[in-house]
């Protein structure tokens, strides 16, 4: 599944914390801005904002 900025955004995550965390994660965030990233690329980095990410927007296209 794609996770799409939307995703990030409808969960409160802020555009400044997101760049970053790309940044450190060595992910580029314009693309995810454009297209999204696959969600195994965020469960890859193993980060607890990530998975939460990635359920919630399971659970956005599983409810929407």
């Amino acid at each position: 599944m794609i996770v799409r900025h939307l995703d990030a955004k409808s969960l409160g995550y802020c555009n400044r914390g997101l760049r970053r965390w790309f940044d450190r994660h060595g992910l580029d965030f314009a693309d995810f801005r454009r297209n999204g990233l696959d969600e195994q690329a965020f469960l890859a980095t193993g980060d607890p904002m990530a998975a939460r990410l990635v359920a919630y927007a399971r659970e956005r296209r599983c409810n929407g």
